[in-house]
């Protein structure tokens, strides 16, 4: 009996030893990101800036179609910067950007190619083929 009693002692000893020697991995996680996402405005908020201009001097409106789609009829106040010369851009990273294309999906996937450019402050509209402003030659 003794003699199960210590080989008993002795392994618990042992048990706690290497319970003691073995350190417990603790991934470290990276801190984690915040996700910037384009903002969709409406049609009538987007029509309150481009006609109070003055007062959003830190705002470019950009227009993603093609130069004859731009040309045809734009919203007023916006430059025209085709899709695909968007990567090609030189905008200041601190500028509001407003951005569309014809359709939702393209004014979308516009805002989303800046924000992967580093901007942080793109919004969007629902695309200017539904624009039921006046739009300028």
């Amino acid at each position: 009996m003794m003699k199960n009693l210590k080989l008993f002692g002795l392994l618990l000893i042992v048990c706690l030893l290497m319970t003691g020697c073995f350190e417990e991995k603790v991934e470290e996680k990276a801190p984690e990101e915040k996700v910037i996402q384009a903002e969709m405005i409406s049609y009538a908020d987007l029509n309150k800036i481009v006609n109070d201009f003055d007062n959003y001097f830190n705002t470019d409106v950009i227009d993603v179609r093609s130069i004859e789609e731009y040309e045809e009829g734009h919203i007023k106040e916006a430059i025209n910067i085709p899709y695909e010369d968007l990567y090609d851009i030189i905008i200041s990273y601190d500028r509001e950007i407003i951005i569309y294309g014809d359709t939702s999906t393209k004014s979308k996937q516009a805002a989303k190619d800046l924000i992967g450019l580093g901007y942080k402050n793109v919004k969007y509209i629902a695309g200017v083929n539904n624009w039921t402003y006046e739009l300028v030659d």
